[in-house]
């Protein structure tokens, strides 16, 4: 008993730490999680601040104004993702069901659709905030670095052709639940 004590003892100090670490890793990169669908985790590094300021050559100045907009467009960019996770996950969850509810799954994916157009708002809006500090070579490279992302972004949803155009959810038994 006393050993698996001091097991349990030993996993916790290192559960602990290893959370410890990983928040102070994410405090010291000041990564800007750009919405780019896919790997937030390399979208998060390769359009962090430190990437800006190398890739646009910014100043201290400049740098001092990007701070300015970038932890609200930061938080709000995470509570939005943080939200569609979630309700990707209702919706995994609600199609698993033996009778899934092609209501609720249409609701949620609304709800999907409009969290995304919030986030493509936010998108704008946060490079208009980055085009303004820019001078006109730097708004010229802005211009690339967020035509690659979006470039990501459209690619994402064209790996595979085919599947059930038109069909809905009838195909696969679905049924409305009214």
């Amino acid at each position: 008993m006393i050993w698996v004590i001091v097991v349990l003892a030993v996993m916790n100090l290192a559960t602990f730490l290893t959370v410890k670490y990983h928040k102070n890793q994410l405090v010291e990169n000041e990564d800007a999680a750009l919405p780019v669908q896919g790997t937030y985790e390399e979208a998060s590094i390769k359009f962090s601040g430190r990437y800006f300021r190398d890739e646009l050559d910014l100043s201290k100045e400049q740098m001092k104004r990007f701070s300015e907009f970038n932890p609200e467009f930061r938080q709000t960019v995470m509570a939005i993702n943080r939200d569609m996770a979630e309700k990707r996950h209702n919706m995994l969850i609600e199609m698993a069901q033996k009778d899934c509810d092609t209501t609720r799954l249409n609701a949620l994916s609304d709800s999907i659709g409009y969290l995304h157009a919030n986030l493509k708002k936010q998108t704008y809006m946060y490079y208009f905030n980055f085009k303004n500090i820019c001078n006109l070579p730097q708004q010229k490279k802005l211009e690339q670095l967020f035509g690659e992302m979006f470039n990501n972004d459209i690619h994402m949803g064209h790996n595979g052709r085919g599947g059930n155009r038109g069909q809905g959810g009838r195909r696969y038994g679905w049924r409305n639940k009214n």
